[in-house]
């Protein structure tokens, strides 16, 4: 289980630091992460529909301010890693994701007190002038939180995988049915989430149109999808001309206007005269 351990140490370190140390360009999510994991591990296909299925579950949540609901970057590797270490299924495994993901956020925050703890030596060499000081500090800031994950995953998987792989044999098959039945509902949570987010009474109509193009005219995802980008085209082209004959008209009236006003200005010079 070592180099497995490694492989996940150096997954979790890049994802936590692409957040604090690349200003997050979006790779610690569940898509890239599983299939990061996947990849490593010799198991492509199970890290992509691993990813792809924690992706559509933690789609709807995000984090607010400093307040994470739940670690949606360590669930899904240690989900991935699991099932495929494990050689468990992808519904088994997205139900030890998403409880791990909600432990994880006991150290998202450990983390963030420890920097938040770092302010007093900032201020201090602040006072003292000590710019290098300074310098040094913020890159052990940046670096230390993904050490800290890059550790916890690497001894999770090293330590960890075999007492998984035992804890998952001697659950009873009736469980494991159970919480392959949980794992398959997740994904539909997430969505509705989502949906909870975006609600509004003058979307329902496409959401509708999307559940009778796929169940009654059985159209796969990706070509529901292309329809809906063609009406997100289509309406975005006519709400784009009727905003520019808004202000085509706009424009007329308020040149007619200002035409009205010159001619009384004349009139009334000539009165003057």
């Amino acid at each position: 289980m070592l180099v497995p351990a490694l492989w996940v140490a150096l997954i979790m370190f890049v994802g936590n630091f692409s957040d604090c140390g690349m200003s997050d360009p979006m790779i610690r999510r569940p898509l890239v992460m599983s299939m990061l994991v996947g990849l490593a591990l010799g198991d492509l296909r199970t890290g992509i529909m691993m990813g792809a299925s924690l992706e559509v579950i933690f789609l709807g949540i995000s984090g607010i301010g400093g307040a994470m609901p739940s670690d949606s970057m360590t669930g899904s590797i240690f989900g991935t890693a699991f099932a495929i270490l494990n050689h468990q299924g992808v519904a088994v495994a997205l139900s030890l994701a998403v409880p791990i993901s909600l432990l994880a956020v006991f150290i998202n925050q450990l983390v963030i007190f420890v920097r938040g703890l770092l302010l007093t030596f900032f201020e201090k060499y602040a006072e003292e002038d000590k710019p290098k000081a300074i310098e040094r500090l913020q890159y052990l800031s940046i670096v230390g939180g993904p050490l800290v994950y890059a550790l916890i995953g690497f001894l999770g998987i090293y330590l960890g995988s075999g007492s998984i792989s035992a804890l998952v044999h001697s659950i009873p098959q009736v469980i494991m049915n159970g919480l392959t039945v949980l794992g398959q509902m997740l994904p539909a949570l997430g969505i509705a989430l989502l949906l909870n987010m975006i609600y509004e009474k003058g979307n329902m109509i496409y959401l509708l149109l999307g559940f009778l193009l796929s169940c009654y005219l059985k159209l796969p995802i990706i070509a529901v999808a292309l329809i809906g980008i063609i009406l997100a085209v289509i309406l975005s082209s006519i709400d784009k001309n009727i905003l520019d004959v808004k202000n085509m008209t706009t424009s007329k009236k308020a040149a007619a206007t200002e035409q009205n006003d010159d001619q009384d200005s004349l009139e009334e010079d000539f009165f003057n005269d």
